[in-house]
């Protein structure tokens, strides 16, 4: 009896033992580290800051990485197994993260981190800028995904195979196709452009920029002339971000006359200006006096003659009497005359749903009316105390899309932006080289 207890004892012991040998070896597998493979021959990586602010606990080994040879196969820009279908894309803001923005797009930590530290030793997270852009595709086949990270100075793809992450920089051509089109709008500008195979994304762009200028059901007629010059990046797909680039758009018929030009600025700055060097949407704007001394701001104040608390939509500049006033820009009279406490009252019309209004004058200039053009700086009346006013003074509002704004907020009130000094200058050239660029393209179509 003693004998088949003691065997007995050995028997299950021995089972118990092997059943946990079983399990450790179990678990240790379900939890291996993701493995990473990057190009760059790199043994180790650094933890970022980035990774080390998403986690509190201690991730030193985390996430491995194998190194590869330069005779490694590259797989970016190849042919894949599988096409991958963009689901998602979001641009990076002040206080974004890869790894945040990965997990509010549904990514597990774990895998959001070991996407990041992919990327990290070709393009360090922490150096990347507002603005730069990450792109996320989906295989309906496989159910994988690729992560395509686009910053100012490189491209870099993440591929994701069977818990192996891999990554790579996205070569970019060679040389780019320079694309030029010109063509008469014969019905709608929309219509009119895919008809002459415009991208879609170039002919979005063009809408931007001139339906700040422009009413598109209203100025845009049939025989409006179009033309756009933009890049093809060969290496690209169909329907990836920054496959096409817009360098120049132009409307022009008996009405409008608008083009605008791309130009990066000396600080890496891209943006879209007319051949003034003024933003597109922007406005150049002069001061309504010779000088100005600010005596009421704009905000709530005790009105000087009332008593009341009341809203004050302007400032007041103080001025002699008859002092010149100017028009702060080109732009056409709306109203003019007395208007109730305001006095003598002058309001004109601008670019970009833009007005300007000037009170209590005490004369207009002769020969304005309702309806008048007027330039930049024209004397349009004299400084005066007509209506409910104290001394003589400039009341000055600048009304914005039917809203009375802080005129001193006018900039970033329409996102305002222009070209100055050596800048101006630099945009200049750049300017005169892509209309040099368009006159060749132009002549042959012209020979052919």
């Amino acid at each position: 009896m003693r004998f088949l207890l003691k065997n007995k004892i050995i028997i299950i012991s021995s089972s118990i033992i092997i059943l946990l040998i079983f399990t450790f070896f179990y678990f240790k597998k379900a939890v291996q580290p993701v493995q990473i493979i990057s190009n760059p021959n790199m043994t180790n990586i650094i933890p970022t800051e980035e990774f080390i602010s998403q986690n509190s606990t201690d991730v030193t080994g985390a996430v491995q990485i194998l190194e590869s040879d330069s005779s490694q196969k590259e797989f970016i820009g190849k042919q894949e197994v599988y096409s991958f279908d963009l689901v998602d894309k979001h641009e990076f803001e002040n206080g974004d993260t890869i790894v945040g923005i990965l997990k509010n797009r549904g990514f597990e930590l774990s895998e959001a981190i070991a996407l990041s530290n992919a990327i990290n030793p070709i393009i360090p997270v922490k150096l990347i800028q507002i603005g730069d852009q990450i792109e996320i595709y989906r295989s309906e086949k496989d159910r994988t995904y690729k992560i395509i990270l686009i910053t100012k100075g490189a491209r870099l793809a993440v591929i994701k195979e069977k818990g192996v992450y891999k990554a790579d920089l996205i070569r970019e051509p060679a040389k780019l196709n320079y694309v030029y089109r010109e063509f008469l709008i014969d019905d709608n500008f929309y219509d009119s452009s895919i008809r002459n195979d415009i991208p879609e994304s170039i002919l979005n762009k063009a809408i931007e920029l001139h339906s700040k200028n422009v009413n598109f059901s209203r100025d845009i007629r049939v025989g409006t002339e179009s033309k756009l010059y933009f890049t093809n990046n060969q290496s690209f797909k169909k329907g990836e971000n920054g496959k096409f680039e817009l360098l120049y758009s132009s409307l022009s018929n008996q009405i409008i006359n608008e083009e605008f030009f791309l130009y990066e600025t000396m600080d890496e700055k891209k943006n879209y200006y007319d051949r003034d060097g003024v933003g597109a949407g922007g406005m150049k704007i002069i001061s309504p006096l010779r000088k100005l001394i600010e005596t009421s701001k704009y905000g709530m104040r005790v009105h000087p003659v009332s008593g009341e608390e009341k809203m004050h939509y302007g400032i007041d500049y103080a001025a002699e009497l008859n002092s010149p006033i100017f028009a702060i820009a080109d732009g056409v009279v709306d109203f003019i005359g007395v208007k109730g406490d305001f006095g003598n009252y002058i309001r004109l019309s601008h670019a970009n749903n833009v007005k300007s209004a000037y009170a209590h004058l005490n004369k207009f200039s002769e020969n304005l009316i309702k309806g008048s053009l007027v330039n930049q700086s024209d004397i349009i009346g004299y400084a005066g105390q007509t209506g409910l006013s104290t001394g003589v003074h400039l009341h000055y509002e600048i009304i914005v899309n039917e809203k009375r704004i802080n005129p001193n907020k006018f900039d970033e009130e329409i996102n305002n932006y222009f070209l100055t000094n050596e800048e101006l200058a630099e945009f200049y050239i750049e300017r005169e080289k892509i209309r040099n660029d368009i006159r060749q393209l132009e002549q042959k179509i012209t020979y052919q």
